[in-house]
């Protein structure tokens, strides 16, 4: 973090003589991590870049931007055989659904990011059996269980 420190001073001293546009572009990029992680040999990054609006990088490649949730969380890593699997939970701030998810998927040749899923709820369970990963949750008003299994890249409703 004291490279980005020193690199940010220079930068602003030349900002002064070469005009306020490098100025502008380095302030973009001056955003600090809000979680880093390593997933095997990949690091995965979360970086609030402004109100509503969180990006998420694969080996400093952005990957995911969410522009919709009040906050991006992440609820865990889960290695599958060759792969890691990192399940991340969208509060929306909206009283008839709060919260959804996502998953992304590293350690093949790109990674991959879901559709948003979910009961609503941020009761989230999660099980791995095989190469499968599932997440339970209630439905709303007391209707039971739903679930999301994660197999061969694909999500989709299993409850």
């Amino acid at each position: 973090m004291r490279v980005l420190s020193v690199r940010a001073a220079v930068v602003g001293s030349l900002s002064i003589a070469f005009g306020i546009v490098v100025g502008t572009a380095m302030s973009a990029e001056a955003a600090e991590p809000r979680l880093m992680a390593a997933l095997g040999n990949t690091v995965l990054t979360m970086t609030d870049i402004g109100p509503k609006h969180t990006q998420v990088s694969v080996n400093d490649k952005p990957v995911f931007e969410d522009k919709e949730s009040d906050m991006l969380s992440f609820v865990g890593a889960y290695s599958l055989k060759d792969r890691w699997i990192a399940l991340f939970q969208a509060d929306t701030g909206t009283k008839d659904c709060p919260t959804r998810f996502r998953i992304l998927e590293v350690g093949g040749p790109q990674p991959s990011v879901s559709y948003p899923f979910g009961s609503c709820s941020d009761a989230a369970q999660v099980t791995i059996d095989n190469d499968v990963l599932t997440v339970s949750m209630p439905q709303p008003g007391g209707g039971g269980e739903a679930a999301w299994t994660y197999r061969n890249g694909k999500i989709g409703r299993t409850k």
